[in-house]
């Protein structure tokens, strides 16, 4: 099958079949919404929905398809009313929703655990785009974005560093990320988690400058700025060519002795020690445009490479030269993001090749990933939730939708 033709496959199955992930009231779901498919067919979860509602708006907006975003209108609405209604008294949102619980995560119920991620922001900004959302329910529900971008800083700010951090190891979109999976509780500021959400904060920013909120517009603009700042100054490191997630855990731990404070000039003033696990998330300062060009380049000639990150279908999710390296494992729940390809870190990776420069391997890891998708459909009549960085097989969860419709942005 050649490449046009596989691209044409894959992108109408996309079109044809996400209609299935589209979803009416329920339960405590009250708006229609938009779920990721296969086993997770009733459920809304936070940047599932958003990347689904990104690739099929901008799939359709490529193809002059106004009548096909209009028809998505009642349930890219519905996603973000249904974080709304059930946003907690501090801001918090949900992680996830589900038919009989709204908040399976319990992420309003105390600032230990996780809350949705950072994507709010950028969904509102979406639906605008596409006049989902009127200017003055901009102004409406702009309060609500702001209150939970604030909630962030209220629950999870490092104040030494300046970084969000991660209260749990569970619900973080990269479920088994090692930089925070199996480790201490708020212990990790994760390039995932304040990469994401200096996008939402510019999202916001911008929105609130459609409003001529200009206070809403200082808070987000100014925090987002200062969450680049701190992730440039600690997450860079010069000699792996890379941004890494830090660990926290550095404290002054003065000692006693004798009448004598033993180490009292052996203050920590380093805050945190980096993570040196090479992930995919380590692209994410590159795509939110907090990491510079030279700094690209660099990382790429020395990690985007076939024994580490790269493979002929897409990123792998973790280096295969890591010790925890384990793509074929059918975690489930949480999934495995142990080296195995997603559609979405690929996506996210073609675009920041693109953007950078380096169009070549760009083009390489989209048609590789679209061939891969292609020869799924053929022998399998569906997607996988995610496949082996080797050969391209599917690994697990069949009929899986969610941001896999990101490969029909792979043109």
């Amino acid at each position: 099958m050649n490449q046009t033709t596989a691209f044409q496959q894959v992108s109408e199955f996309i079109l044809s079949t996400f209609q299935d992930t589209l979803k009416e009231p329920s339960g405590e779901l009250h708006y229609p919404y938009i779920s990721p498919g296969g086993p997770y067919a009733t459920n809304l979860w936070d940047w599932d929905s958003y990347w689904t509602l990104y690739a099929i708006f901008k799939t359709y907006d490529r193809r002059g398809n106004a009548a096909g975003i209009e028809s998505l209108r009642k349930y890219a609405r519905g996603t973000l009313l249904n974080f709304l209604e059930h946003q907690g008294k501090d801001g918090a949102l949900p992680i996830e929703l589900m038919l009989a619980d709204a908040d399976r995560f319990d992420c309003l119920k105390s600032a230990d655990n996780n809350m949705a991620k950072p994507f709010i922001g950028q969904l509102a900004g979406l639906l605008f785009e596409y006049g989902q959302l009127s200017k003055e329910e901009l102004e409406k529900y702009l309060p609500q974005i702001q209150a939970y971008h604030q909630c962030f800083f209220d629950r999870y700010l490092d104040r030494r560093t300046g970084l969000i951090f991660c209260a749990k190891d569970w619900g973080l979109g990269v479920d088994d990320d090692p930089a925070v999976w199996g480790r201490p509780y708020k212990s990790c500021a994760s390039l995932f988690l304040n990469c994401f959400l200096y996008c939402d904060m510019e999202a916001a920013a911008e929105l609130a400058g459609i409003c001529g909120d200009k206070d809403t517009g200082i808070f987000e603009k100014s925090h987002a700025r200062n969450i680049a700042d701190a992730v440039r100054k600690y997450c860079w490191d010069e000699r792996e060519k890379s941004f890494f997630s830090v660990d926290l855990q550095c404290n002054v731990n003065l000692v006693q002795l004798k009448n004598t404070l033993l180490n009292k000039n052996l203050e920590t003033f380093w805050h945190c020690l980096k993570l040196k696990i090479l992930s995919w998330n380590c692209i994410l300062p590159f795509w939110a445009g907090i990491g510079t060009k030279e700094q690209f380049d660099a990382f790429i000639e020395e990690n985007f490479t076939d024994d580490r990150l790269r493979s002929d279908y897409g990123i792998r999710s973790l280096s295969c030269d890591e010790s925890m390296y384990a793509p074929g494992v059918k975690r489930g729940n949480p999934s495995n993001w142990l080296g195995p390809l997603w559609i979405v870190s690929t996506y996210i990776t073609v675009e920041t090749l693109k953007k950078f420069g380096h169009t070549e391997e760009a083009r390489k890891q989209a048609d590789g990933c679209i061939a891969m998708l292609a020869r799924d459909l053929e022998k399998t009549g569906t997607f996988h939730e995610y496949y082996l960085p080797e050969t391209g097989e599917p690994v697990h969860n069949p009929g899986f939708m969610s941001w896999n419709a990101l490969a029909a942005l792979m043109e």
